[in-house]
């Protein structure tokens, strides 16, 4: 039998959060992968196997606007939800307007909301 679950990429710097964002997608039927930073999530998304990806912002060295434009240029490359805290709506806008698929507001209890919903493609 095949997994059916998709795959995220969850790129931030911020362990704590990804393990939580770990659990609570895991548990919603994904498939999560973590990666450190935007070097490291473009390392991992060449390794294939991802049906989307979720970024963060404020990361050292790349930041998620710049990782955004380097996973854009990937042949193939799957959708991209930015994540975003509630008072960073500009930097939003700039990742929608720069290729993202949709973004998600991250509150200060570490729960995310969708501002909208991706199908599998696969």
């Amino acid at each position: 039998m095949t997994d059916t679950k998709p795959t995220l990429l969850y790129i931030d710097d911020d362990e704590t959060l990804a393990r939580l964002v770990d659990r609570g997608l895991t548990r919603l039927g994904f498939n999560v992968v973590h990666a450190a930073s935007g070097q490291h999530g473009l390392d991992r998304l060449q390794q294939g196997g991802i049906d989307v990806v979720a970024l963060d912002q404020y990361m050292p060295g790349f930041d998620g606007l710049e990782t955004l434009e380097r996973i854009l240029a990937v042949p193939n490359a799957p959708p991209v939800v930015f994540v975003t805290a509630a008072q960073d709506s500009t930097v939003a806008v700039t990742a929608l307007k720069a290729g993202a698929a949709d973004y998600l507001v991250a509150d200060h209890r570490v729960t995310v909301a969708p501002a909208g919903q991706f199908e599998h493609r696969g």
